[in-house]
């Protein structure tokens, strides 16, 4: 099991140019993949992946709500501690029709990424991720801080890096918590 923090955004448009512009200086190039999500009713709290590119199946828990984190320049998001687990795909894939799982809960994802790592100390750090989404004939893209390590640095990391990134990102009017929540919220709004 692996344990993160995470504070993350979702958008229709594009996310405003300074935070591009960060990306273009600090990041890897754009990766891309395919991932397929179970979309659960009733729940924004338990995450469920087929990682595409890979034999993973992974599941996300969110123990307790997000709480509100103050941003600078006056903004504002859903600072979220997420536990998960990676199985073996071959192994699953025979368990999820017996589980009376219907198809039409799936999504597919088609994502491209692109990710810098903020260093913390020791093992731990921030990953900080610009994507654009495509699902169900929409268009999305999210801005998203995922932060590793020990435990007890998982949220120290997370506010170093979105201290660093907000500091070099000129952003007036900040990012609001409209749509400030993890993958399994933000599916629910398609």
């Amino acid at each position: 099991m692996d344990r993160t923090a995470e504070l993350r955004w979702f958008r229709r448009e594009p996310f405003p140019g300074p935070v591009v512009a960060w990306f273009d200086h600090a990041a890897d190039p754009p990766a891309t993949r395919s991932d397929s999500y179970l979309v659960l009713p009733d729940t924004d709290a338990l995450g469920v992946k087929v990682r595409g590119g890979s034999t993973s199946f992974e599941l996300k828990l969110r123990p307790r709500p997000g709480e509100p984190l103050a941003l600078p320049p006056g903004g504002a998001g859903q600072l979220e501690e997420w536990q998960k687990w990676s199985f073996s795909r071959a192994a699953i894939t025979r368990l999820l029709p017996r589980l009376g799982l219907p198809k039409r809960r799936w999504v597919t994802v088609e994502k491209q990424r692109r990710m810098a790592t903020v260093p913390y100390r020791g093992g731990a750090g921030c990953n900080v991720e610009l994507t654009s989404l495509e699902a169900l004939d929409q268009s999305w893209t999210t801005l998203g801080f995922e932060s590793f390590g020990p435990q007890a640095d998982l949220v120290p990391a997370l506010e170093v890096a979105v201290e660093k990134f907000f500091a070099a990102v000129n952003l007036p009017d900040g990012l609001g918590t409209e749509l400030s929540c993890g993958y399994p919220g933000w599916l629910a709004t398609l």
